[in-house]
């Protein structure tokens, strides 16, 4: 939208209320107050009764703060409520790790996949009886075993932009590190580790490691 603004495409910015076009009252006020008026395009908010052709809203910075407070609320309740669940070991994730798939009638509960646990017992066997990752990964695409991205794409559909035009050979473990992060994975002696990275405020989506010490386990 900013860019069209900038090539002189749009002359009027419409949402439904404020907070549709921010909850950061200092960059939602900038762009009400100095960026749409130095531009020449005129806003409007339909619910909050905000038209900058009828001039100045003395409400407005008011609602924005406001916008930003109800977001900052809902974020804490958000983060105390999962930190609850994490407590009871519930996993919540777009997919289950492999070797493992979600239960079809409780939230965060984790079955084993008897379709795909043989991979991971597989890899974990050949590192048992002293196979290094190198060794496990070599085998893995000898044997043509799948990647869990393959598997998904398989059964949900997900994942094709990955797979879309390339060889065959990018459907199988290929590299050492996806040997290695599985068997790192404390998920596979029963562990559930949540609070590893956060974002760095309610108010970007940029995400941060947080330190081990900070984790719940």
């Amino acid at each position: 939208m900013i860019e069209d603004i900038e090539a002189g495409k749009i002359n009027c910015v419409v949402t439904k209320d404020l907070s549709r076009l921010g909850r950061n009252y200092i960059l939602t006020g900038q762009y009400t107050e100095l960026y749409f008026p130095s531009r020449n395009v005129r806003y409007i908010a339909i619910n909050d009764g905000v038209d900058s052709a009828k001039g100045e809203s003395e409400i407005a910075p008011f609602k924005n703060i406001i916008n930003e407070w109800v977001a900052r609320d809902t974020s804490r309740k958000v983060k105390s409520a999962m930190k609850v669940k994490f407590a009871d070991g519930a996993h919540y994730a777009a997919y289950a790790p492999l070797g493992y798939r979600k239960h079809p009638g409780i939230k965060g509960k984790l079955l084993i996949d008897e379709d795909t646990r043989w991979i991971i017992e597989k890899i974990f066997d050949l590192a048992y009886h002293g196979m290094g990752a190198a060794k496990i990964t070599k085998t893995l695409i000898e044997e043509q075993v799948p990647t869990p991205a393959w598997l998904n794409f398989q059964r949900y559909g997900t994942f094709a932009h990955i797979f879309e035009g390339q060889p065959e050979s990018k459907r199988y473990f290929g590299t050492i590190a996806q040997v290695k992060k599985l068997l790192k994975d404390e998920v596979y002696i029963g562990n559930s580790l949540h609070n590893k990275q956060s974002t760095v405020s309610f108010k970007s989506k940029k995400k941060v490691r947080k330190p081990k010490a900070n984790g719940i386990v």
